[in-house]
């Protein structure tokens, strides 16, 4: 591999398997890292074990050999411990979710120093099935650890990573709608990415259905010749007047003999591609994209996670009125949390205004200054704090933080909901 300066990785962090890629800037697309370097490409199982001998941490398929041979303790379900925030006690060593995603992310990233010996990571994606506030906060700190902050890293869902996938293949392949069937061991999802052309920026909106209680692997591997036509069935219900490019398939739920024919027909009219590494290239591709060297400028990504609304405040600073950008448009809701400090000049209403990023339309919204104590004009500093409950559900918090040893603040003295959609 190439000893290029900027090391790209994207990394699709699973509950059973993991895997890696590293951007090529000589093949100009991601390629795979495998544990083992003998092999082209392998999935790594999400796995620890702890050797009893040599008291060594051990994962993927050599935890999975160790713990077969009786040599150690197996420690699986990572992600799961991370959620639940478990401590275990292995040996005598008590370890958190935390401590556990930590020596797993050590030892699976040193695989990347054997392509890239003593660099350090540029931009590092991770991608999740599960966008829990728990793991992606865990996942940092694991990360924090090793000294990759977030300057460096950042964590998507796997919706995002096959938005930066898809919009990163030939235009061809994106000419109209692109759809993605996702069948894992917890069932089957569907992603569908529209792209609306004519606004400028370029909007590309991903939707999901879950059709997980209609099938799942256990279909497969309890009725194997069935699944083929409750799939079909599923999949031409959704594509039903679609207008598709492009259909992609992957999770293990396609490894079945049964796949092939159905996909054919599936894709008359369509280009199809089977395979089980997009969301580890997408996430590739996303974090080839966070490092400053862009390809999809010209594109606003949304997903259902993501508020479509611009949100600023006016305010006077350098001798004119302005409009302060508190959050865009187009970020996950649940990382909205952004704040300024503003000190009032005989004012007592805030005023927000609201940019829908697909409408364009803009709202303005005032809300009153209230519960302050009695001071000097210029005399008192106000904390604007936005976070969102939900999507389309914004909360302001105004917070007095009084004025140096003068005059202290009185903490929190309002707070306001808005309507994002």
């Amino acid at each position: 591999m190439e000893g290029k300066k900027k090391i790209i990785i994207g990394y699709d962090l699973c509950e059973d398997f993991s895997q890696i890629s590293c951007y090529s800037y000589k093949t100009f697309e991601p390629i795979p890292i495998s544990q083992d370097e003998n092999e082209e490409y392998e999935m790594i199982p999400t796995v620890l074990c702890l050797h009893r001998e040599r008291n060594q941490w051990l994962y993927g398929s050599e935890a999975l050999a160790a713990s077969e041979a009786g040599e150690g303790i197996l420690v699986d379900h990572l992600l799961s411990k991370l959620k639940n925030k478990e401590v275990i006690e292995i040996y005598g060593q008590r370890m958190t979710g935390i401590t556990l995603m930590e020596k797993f992310l050590r030892r699976t990233l040193t695989l990347v120093k054997r392509y890239f010996p003593g660099q350090a990571i540029t931009s590092l994606v991770i991608t999740l099935e599960d966008m829990d506030p728990v793991i992606v906060d865990g996942i940092y700190t694991a990360l924090a650890m090793l000294g990759i902050d977030r300057d460096r890293a950042s964590i998507i869902s796997h919706g995002d990573s096959y938005l930066h996938y898809a919009l990163n293949q030939d235009k061809s392949l994106w000419l109209n709608d692109v759809g993605l069937f996702d069948f894992t061991a917890e069932g089957l999802s569907y992603y569908q990415i529209s792209i609306n052309r004519r606004a400028r920026p370029m909007i590309a909106m991903l939707k999901k259905k879950d059709f997980s209680d209609t099938i799942n692997y256990e279909l497969v591997k309890q009725k194997p010749t069935k699944i083929g036509y409750v799939f079909e069935n599923i999949a031409n219900t959704v594509l039903y007047k679609q207008i598709i490019s492009t259909l992609y398939f992957t999770g293990k739920g396609f490894e079945g003999s049964w796949t092939e024919d159905t996909i054919k027909r599936l894709c008359i009219g369509r280009r199809g591609f089977l395979g089980q590494s997009l969301y580890t290239k997408g996430a590739c591709y996303a974090a080839k994209e966070f490092s400053g060297d862009e390809n999809l400028n010209e594109f606003i990504l949304l997903n259902e996670d993501m508020i479509l609304t611009t949100i600023q405040v006016r305010v006077y600073s350098d001798a004119k009125t302005k409009e302060l950008t508190l959050t865009e448009a187009a970020r996950p809701w649940f990382e909205v949390n952004e704040s300024i400090e503003v000190i009032p000049d005989h004012e007592n209403q805030m005023e927000m205004i609201l940019t829908n990023v697909i409408s364009r339309e803009v709202i303005r919204q005032r809300f009153p200054v209230e519960h302050l104590p009695e001071r000097p004009n210029r005399m008192t500093r106000l904390k604007i704090n936005v976070t969102c409950l939900r999507r389309d559900l914004a909360k302001i918090t105004i917070t007095d933080l009084g004025f140096g040893d003068l005059y202290p603040g009185v903490g929190v003295i309002g707070e306001y909901r808005m309507e994002l959609e």
